[in-house]
């Protein structure tokens, strides 16, 4: 029916013909035909044999692989310097796993922890191992304010009770751990060294330890930004401050801010203040040092006062070199300074926990404040807002512009903060509409919230933050928003709480910025150019340093703006003025 097709000439379009018959090779010239194997007579290779399943040659790689990361463990030291080993590594006395234990489980006298589980107790008795070291003379007088501890005996009978407790750190280059590891959670430093004697004592796995300490700053900055540093919820914030704040009357007003904004804040936590003895501020100021100013708003504000100052002053008031070892230079501790310090506070502690051990068991005088068991202890607020400590709004805060009654603060009687402050007089309290402080600060040093960069676009305003590493080593003059264009122009919108608005800056020594000179800004709030203030960044000191400098006062609660622009010949650049953040309270 149909024609034959046709062959295609092609090679590429024809079958593949059948298998030939077999060929012989010629002999290979020089080797004789028995010396030459078929390829079926050859032995395989024992690389290419299968163990298990798998060939011989992976099996070598997996040897070799294995025995250079063994050689490597041997010969390799095993500290780790990274943030994230400790993390994963907590360098403690304490086993990983940690066992609750509630003290305060008293119905079976056969229990063990119903015995007498605390060695250090009676305080300055003869097991008493810190006064045995120090003597009780040395450890009583560094409790420069003790007051009723009525607070701190909230968080020790949440541990007596066997529930975690988080504990907040808040200072500078000190706790900040510089001189001694140069890690927040170095285990030289006094933050660890305190954390893992309260785990050997409290072991709870939910405990945790926050470092929010900054080098190079002070209540200045922390009187208004201690929340982007502090968790959601903590039970106990100690303050290290005593030898980074300046020795002067207006220190006085920023660590009273920053102490009842913590008081103030949903979760009521206890505060501590710790103080570091420098013998550079010490040499500065004599002994009326930072610390007269805090031990004022410990006072007032009935918060314990601890200090190393006591222990260390004798000496040094006879022979300044006999105490060199607990210095890395003469502001920062070494690490037996950080041992010295966290054994201050240690001791501290462990008087509270003796007190409270015996008004338990009904063998000492009763507490100031009287906790039925279980009451008040681990409850989280309801209104937490998020892990990173949202702005959202609070119970009883649904308008945000509604005004304030004066009236006392707190979560349990008898822990009120006061109505008033420190230089408030009689007929202030009543003669005007009380305010109650709501500290915010706009910094850029807030990288969970920062400013959106639509804020910065055609601004002439750009933002800096050093490059990331393993540990962060930073600063409060570490991030900023700069400017070298003059005319440049940022607008910073904000929430003002009881009137005051401040801005912070860096200061920059005369001999960095040359023959250049200074460079200024005028900043202002909303519209109210005409009460604008100037601001230099030219300083006398050694090197740049933080400054806040207060804008404008009264002004009215709510939303506002704060403008500030670069002054100069427009065209002509001058040195970068540095913003760090805007702050009211």
């Amino acid at each position: 029916m149909f024609p034959p097709q046709k062959s295609d000439p092609s090679p590429l379009m024809q079958r593949r013909t059948a298998k030939s018959s077999a060929h012989i090779a010629p002999p290979t010239p020089g080797i004789p035909p028995s010396a030459i194997l078929s390829s079926v007579d050859k032995q395989p290779s024992r690389l290419n044999q299968r163990t298990l399943g798998l060939p011989n040659r992976i099996w070598l790689i997996l040897t070799l692989f294995l025995s250079i990361l063994f050689f490597t463990r041997l010969i390799l030291p095993s500290h780790h310097t990274d943030a994230a080993y400790y993390l994963r590594n907590p360098p403690s006395p304490y086993p990983t796993a940690l066992h609750s234990i509630n003290y305060l489980n008293l119905s079976d006298a056969d229990n063990e922890a119903s015995q007498n589980p605390f060695p250090f107790c009676p305080t300055f008795g003869k097991s008493d191992a810190l006064a045995e070291k120090y003597g009780p003379l040395a450890i009583s007088k560094s409790w420069l304010h003790l007051g009723s501890g009525a607070r701190v005996q909230q968080v020790i009978h949440k541990a007596l009770l066997g529930q975690p407790v988080t504990i907040s750190i808040i200072g500078g280059s000190v706790s900040s751990c510089h001189g001694a590891g140069d890690d927040p959670i170095s285990p030289d430093c006094y933050p660890s060294r305190f954390f893992d004697w309260w785990n050997s004592l409290f072991p709870h796995p939910a405990s945790e330890l926050t470092n929010g300490a900054i080098r190079k700053t002070n209540s200045e900055y922390f009187a208004f930004c201690s929340a982007h540093h502090l968790p959601d919820y903590t039970d106990l914030v100690i303050i290290e401050l005593d030898s980074d704040d300046r020795p002067e009357r207006r220190t006085l007003e920023y660590f009273e801010l920053l102490v009842r904004s913590i008081l103030l804040r949903p979760d009521s936590p206890a505060v501590l203040v710790l103080g570091h003895f420098s013998t550079q501020v010490q040499e500065a100021n004599g002994f009326a040092g930072p610390d007269h100013w805090h031990s004022i708003v410990s006072q007032f504000y009935d918060v314990p006062h601890i200090s190393s100052k006591a222990a260390l002053y004798p000496f040094y008031i006879m022979s300044p070199a006999s105490i060199s070892k607990y210095f890395a230079d003469p502001v920062l501790a070494s690490p037996t300074g950080h041992g010295l310090l966290a054994d201050m506070l240690i001791a501290y502690i462990q008087s509270q926990v003796c007190v409270a051990w015996s008004a338990a068991r009904g063998s000492g005088a009763a507490l100031p404040i009287y906790y039925p068991l279980g009451a008040h202890a681990g409850n989280s607020p309801k209104d937490a807002t998020g892990l990173f400590g949202g702005k959202g709004l609070r119970k009883g805060g649904d308008d945000p512009d509604a005004p304030r009654p004066r009236q006392a603060n707190g979560h349990i009687p008898g822990l009120q903060v006061p109505v008033s402050r420190i230089s408030s007089q009689p007929s202030d309290v009543n003669a005007y509409t009380y305010e109650e402080i709501a500290p915010m600060c706009v910094s850029a040093n807030d990288l969970v919230n920062p400013l959106p960069p639509s804020l910065f676009q055609g601004s002439g305003w750009s933002t800096y933050h050093p490059p990331p590493t393993g540990v962060p080593v930073t600063d409060s003059t570490s991030h900023y928003w700069y400017s070298t264009l003059p005319t440049s122009r940022l607008r910073v919108p904000l929430v003002v709480g009881s009137g005051d608005v401040s801005i912070y800056y860096v200061r920059e020594p005369r001999a960095v910025l040359g023959s250049e000179g200074s460079s200024a800004v005028e900043c202002w709030v909303d519209d109210n150019y005409e009460g604008r203030v100037v601001i230099d960044n030219e300083s006398d000191s050694d090197s740049e340093e933080a400054i806040l400098q207060i804008i404008d006062s009264s002004v009215v609660k709510g939303s506002h703006y704060v403008e500030c622009v670069l002054l100069g010949t427009e065209g002509v650049s001058v040195p970068p003025f540095k913003l760090i953040g805007v702050f009211t309270t």
